[in-house]
């Protein structure tokens, strides 16, 4: 699409306060935005902009904003506002709506949301502009937007909180109009009074001493994009796992390019990366953005699973962090919003940041009143409003696989004899039938995350927020895959984790929790596999119990 300047195509002057040259704003949409962005001079005053702008965070600056717009090119159609005076650039809004909305030729043909650039991959959304234009720019700028994208949302997620915000409520026009939702931000700020202690704190010391009595104990910063990219895919696996058991998502595996824009920005120096590490295991790791003297929480925020209960490698990284970027000349970890209590935790300080959005339609601002007042009233309740909707969203989708296995009435008469069968020891005549090419895997992530329920089986969110709790309380998982689904899947249970005293009070037993149907032939050879891999470190007799949803007998197989 060409340049497309606002109100019939004529540039408007905004009045200058200073009395000088009016200020000339105009909209640039698809290809003509991705032209004046590579322009050198446009360049040059962007970074001046940026600079100076009072309020502004590493998520506006050149080097964010253009590797995502390049990136997401062939998802994303830049909106771009900028507004000059005396042919200096005065302010700048970027924006993207989804190409899924537009034509070919990048024209609306269903509304969509207009978000800031950067999408989720930017924590804060924002205008970059001095405090003299600050309002009327952003105001001329929705305007031009609105009116040309019309029915579309327009959403800012979340703007800063050193924005100027007043002229919201004076201006009648956009107090009715633009809805704006506070959301606390907590801050482990390094001047703080509240920061040494952290460091004090018992609870620290002793996780501390617990990981160092594991093996080799160290704390790393990754500056080097080989050592970076070496270790991407272990930090993406573990992060897609416990999205996966926590939020029924895996972000990195339904969206590839994250790992291009990850390491696209590390090249441009806006990443800190950190990890924890036992034996030269990851055991924690944390990829934020950092600019402006601030790290912002967001990137990548993992931990290794299997003891996590016990050990709390991710606590221990976080404050691990927080004395290095003291050390490093930062002066603000940001945890960001959302109301996660270890993020309570570690915070030192609060403020408030605003999600804002321009409603395109007199139903989607309903829909976003009643939202407002509905978190409004949680907080006042104590409740966080991120779970609740978390809370219901599960029960939405746990409540239609549930019906879809009600539906089977020889799915539930055999659950409920499996209910009543006890755990058998693992027949000698199994060993005959072991498969030494089968290759079972040890607390294998992958492995699970391989999971692809049939009509009738658990569904993955179930199984995988299982394993994670499984895994943290430190049971063993043994899985086998095969063409790259998982076949079956069994745990070691009545492990002892909360002590060093690690001696088993009754005989191991095995919980077979799924067997796909065309493996089940192959599943004495599963089950031999691991009694073999525990004969090894003499952990017998090995008693199995089939809690498959199935519930198929095991001595019939």
């Amino acid at each position: 699409m060409a340049v497309v300047t606002i109100s019939n195509e004529e540039d408007i002057p905004l009045k200058d306060k200073k009395g000088g040259a009016p200020l000339i704003t105009k909209l640039l949409v698809g290809e003509e935005a991705f032209k004046v962005l590579s322009e050198p001079m446009f360049k040059l005053e962007w970074d001046l902009l940026y600079g100076t702008c009072a309020w502004c965070t590493v998520f506006q600056s050149r080097e964010f904003v253009e590797t995502w717009y390049d990136i997401y090119r062939e998802e994303y159609l830049p909106i771009v506002v900028t507004a000059t005076e005396d042919n200096h650039l005065a302010g700048l809004l970027t924006m993207a709506l989804p190409r899924t909305c537009v034509d070919e030729q990048g024209i609306l043909k269903r509304p969509g949301r207009i978000v800031g650039a950067g999408q989720y991959e930017a924590e804060y959304q924002c205008w970059l502009s001095g405090r003299v234009y600050a309002e009327e720019f952003i105001k001329k700028a929705l305007q031009s937007i609105a009116g040309t994208f019309r029915g579309c949302d327009i959403h800012f997620r979340y703007l800063p909180s050193a924005i100027p915000l007043a002229w919201v409520q004076a201006d009648p026009y956009w107090r009715n109009r633009l809805i704006l939702q506070p959301a606390t931000r907590p801050l482990m700020a390094m001047r703080s009074p509240q920061f040494s202690k952290l460091f004090t704190k018992p609870e620290f010391k002793n996780k501390v001493n617990r990981l160092k009595r594991h093996g080799k104990f160290r704390f790393e910063i990754v500056t080097q994009k080989s050592y970076f990219e070496e270790i991407l895919p272990e930090l993406v696996l573990q992060y897609d796992f416990r999205q996966g058991a926590m939020f029924n998502k895996n972000q990195f595996f339904e969206n590839p390019l994250k790992i291009r824009f990850l390491l696209a920005v590390f090249d441009k120096g806006l990443l800190h990366v950190s990890v924890l590490k036992v034996n030269q295991k990851i055991m924690a790791a944390i990829v934020a953005v950092a600019g402006k003297g601030w790290v912002h929480l967001g990137g990548i925020n993992t931990h290794a699973p299997y003891k996590a209960k016990f050990l709390s490698p991710g606590f221990v990284h976080f404050i691990m962090l927080g004395k290095h970027l003291a050390t490093s000349g930062f002066e603000v970890f940001d945890l960001t919003p959302g109301g996660d209590a270890y993020k309570e935790r570690l915070a030192t300080d609060h403020d408030l940041v605003y999600e804002m959005i321009l409603p395109g339609t007199v139903i989607s601002k309903t829909k976003r009143l009643l939202k407002k007042n509905l978190f409004s009233r949680l907080v006042q309740a104590g409740k966080r409003p991120m779970s609740v909707e978390l809370t219901l969203r599960k029960e939405v989708y746990l409540l239609k696989a549930h019906v879809r296995s009600m539906l089977n009435p020889k799915l539930a008469l055999s659950k409920l004899l499996a209910k009543q069968r006890r755990p058998m020891q693992i027949r000698p005549d199994w060993n005959e039938t072991a498969d030494p090419m089968m290759g079972v895997q040890e607390n294998d992530l992958k492995e699970l995350l391989l999971y692809t329920p049939a009509k009738y089986d658990v569904s993955r969110w179930e199984f995988l927020e299982t394993a994670m709790r499984r895994l943290e309380a430190g049971d063993t998982c043994y899985t086998w895959s095969k063409d790259g689904q998982l076949m079956a899947c069994a745990w070691l249970v009545d492990l002892v984790v909360d002590s060093e005293n690690t001696a088993p009070e009754k005989p191991f037993q095995l919980e077979l929790t799924y067997c796909q149907t065309a493996a089940r032939k192959q599943l004495p050879a599963f089950l031999a596999a691991i009694s073999r891999l525990l004969q090894g470190e003499g952990l017998m007799p090995l008693f199995v119990r089939n809690l498959c949803r199935s519930g198929f007998a095991l001595d019939k197989v």
